[in-house]
């Protein structure tokens, strides 16, 4: 069963514009209707929704922590894989899943298309560093020179 973005607004208490905005970041990604090009969302795409309301309301995250969440932490993590070890991922962690994935024939145990997965969407996010190094004109302002 799949549901418009409205029924899904309802349903999550939330409104249509902020699940457009979860769309836009990355991080959930409806199906499109063949005919009528409209958003619809099955249980996986639900499910993404309330755990990106929760993380956000229960947890105080914002969506550009998230983001840099799924782009730091093991995807086996992230999906709570009960089977990491027989995962390519598990065995390459430093290697980005969905690349896996196309370079191997072997199956990656998380189900579901990688197009449609939140580190696959995400993955053209530039990380920067947590803690840089402080600039030569940086310091000089801080009065540190």
């Amino acid at each position: 069963m799949h549901l418009k973005i409205g029924q899904v607004a309802q349903l999550v208490s939330l409104s249509i514009k902020r699940i457009r905005e979860y769309e836009k970041e990355g991080l959930v990604k409806p199906l499109r209707g063949k005919t009528s090009n409209q958003r619809m969302y099955g249980s996986l795409e639900i499910g993404r929704i309330i755990q990106t309301k929760k993380l956000i309301h229960e947890r105080g995250l914002t969506l550009a922590g998230i983001k840099m969440l799924l782009n730091l932490a093991p995807c086996w993590i992230i999906f709570d894989c009960k089977d990491p070890k027989s995962c390519p991922s598990y065995k390459n962690p430093h290697a980005l899943c969905f690349e896996l994935k196309e370079k191997t024939s072997k199956e990656n145990t998380c189900a579901g298309d990688c197009k449609i997965c939140p580190v696959y969407m995400t993955r053209a996010d530039k990380i920067q560093p947590l803690f840089p190094e402080i600039s030569e004109k940086e310091k000089s302002n801080l009065g540190l020179t």
